[in-house]
This record gives C-alpha cells, structure tokens and sequence, in this order.
C-alpha cells in the first residue's frame, strides 16, 4: 500500500487553496457589480431630482452605454458558439483518426459525436445576427 500521506496533504491543501481562491473571486465579483449598480442608482435618482437639458444628455449617454453592453454580449455568445463549434469538431476529428489508429474496426464513429455537435454549433454562431441588424 505505501505511505502516500505526503502526497494526499499536499493534494488537499492545493484543493483547499483553489476554491477558497476561487470562492474570493465570486465574493469579489459580486461586490464590484453591486457597488456599480448602487453608484447607478444614485445618478438615475440625482438626474431624477433635477431634470434638464444635463439630465437628457446624461440620459442619453446612458442608454448608449445600455446598447453598447447589449451588442458586445451578443457578439461574444456568437464568438463562444464559434470556439465551442470548432473545439467540437477539432476533437471528433481527433477522436476519429485516433481509433482509426488504433483498431480497424468500427470504433472510429466515437468520434462522430463531438464532430456533429460541432457541426450544429458552427452555422448557428455564423447565422448569428448582431442586435444592430
């Protein structure tokens, strides 16, 4: 059996160490976009208070920014359908040509899993349209 208690510290307290990271991050994460959404709300009810041509530029700017947001997280979910389409396809290929390697027999349809996947993903992050469309 051996004596592997070195390596099992070593493998738990690394395990420890990344969620905690891991869990931080979120911690962290979640009070940017608070503090940004509470820091929005105070302008909205400021330009609320005093209404005027201000307002209605600052107003105005906010709203681009909204669209602006908008569009880039559509062309990132195109681009994310894209890369997961191509990693699909990437990797039935190369399952493919492994099992041909390895046995002559049927076994090389493994790969046409992750290769059809890929196949649907593709045309559907190319046919994708942006929001200004």
């Amino acid at each position: 059996m051996g004596n592997h208690f070195g390596e099992f510290l070593f493998l738990a307290a690394g395990a420890v160490g990344l969620f905690a990271f891991l869990s931080s991050a979120a911690w962290m994460g979640m009070q940017a976009g608070y503090r940004k959404e509470r820091d929005r709300y105070a302008l909205l009810k400021a330009l609320a208070e005093q209404p005027g041509e201000s307002a209605a530029r600052v107003l105005d700017m906010l709203r681009a920014d909204e669209e602006r947001r908008a569009q880039r997280k559509v062309e990132e979910e195109r681009r994310g359908f894209l890369i997961g389409g191509l990693t699909c396809i990437a990797a039935g290929v190369g399952l493919m040509i492994m099992m041909l390697a390895m046995a002559k027999g049927g076994t090389w349809t493994v790969g046409l899993i992750p290769f059809l996947i890929g196949v649907v993903l593709v045309p559907f992050g190319l046919t994708r349209r942006s929001a200004r469309s």
